[in-house]
């Protein structure tokens, strides 16, 4: 069964959301509704449903590098697949996938 979706918001910002949701590789989207609502609002109506999953090779995935600053000026550098980034007006909404592939579980020490 398909999913609905509706958004509703300041035209700048709904198309933002638009590209960046549309981008997302696991959800197929069949039916987009725009509907102005005012000077400039706007409501965006979908229809998806999620796609069965496939593995795409690494090489055709967009990889990004995302860069916090403590207040030490401290670095943390963390990077992500598939990124998606979206400025929110108070907040900048930042979503991917990150692998550690040193992480191979926990390992359990005996104590005899």
């Amino acid at each position: 069964m398909a999913l609905q979706l509706q958004i509703e918001g300041c035209q700048e910002k709904v198309k933002a959301f638009d590209e960046s949701l549309r981008s997302m590789p696991e959800w197929r989207f069949y039916n987009r509704f725009l509907t102005p609502i005012g000077a400039n609002e706007l409501r965006m109506d979908y229809l998806l449903d999620e796609k069965p999953y496939a593995v795409p090779p690494l090489p055709t995935r967009k990889v990004s590098k995302l860069f916090i600053t403590g207040e030490n000026g401290e670095q943390i550098e963390i990077v992500l697949l598939d990124a998606q980034v979206v400025d929110m007006g108070n907040a900048t909404y930042v979503h991917g996938k990150s692998y550690d592939i040193f992480a191979v579980g926990e390992k359990r020490v005996k104590n005899t």
